[in-house]
């Protein structure tokens, strides 16, 4: 293996460890009832749903405010995709996709690793 497909390997091993690592993380938020409270609920929904209902307002339109409205309901559907593609990264480092050559080389490894435990 050159030094570049050592890197490149190296590489991808960190990337897997942070998806692993800010899955878990998510998944900790998830149950933590604060969080829910304040940004799953608070946040993603109630004030997004309150700043909708504002584009509606007569006054509000009159007054200029809409594109700030609009950046609100934009930086909360950037952070519920953020936090969606923490799950599919976690998701793809937990349980990959193979490639038919890495499924094989990872069928004979285990058979290898199999056949080395019987003895």
């Amino acid at each position: 293996m050159s030094n570049s497909e050592q890197e490149q390997y190296q590489n991808e091993l960190a990337a897997i460890d942070h998806h692993i690592a800010m899955g878990e993380a998510w998944n900790r938020l998830q149950r933590n009832g604060d969080f829910k409270k304040i940004i799953t609920n608070g946040y993603l929904k109630d004030k997004v749903l309150a700043s909708a209902s504002l584009l509606a307002v007569p006054q509000i339109q009159a007054e200029g405010r809409r594109a700030a409205i609009m950046e609100d309901i934009i930086a909360a559907s950037n952070l519920g995709y953020f936090f969606k593609m923490i799950e599919m990264q976690y998701e793809g480092a937990k349980n990959p996709i193979l490639s038919d050559e890495e499924r094989v080389a990872f069928e004979e490894a285990q058979a290898e690793e199999a056949a080395g435990g019987i003895q």
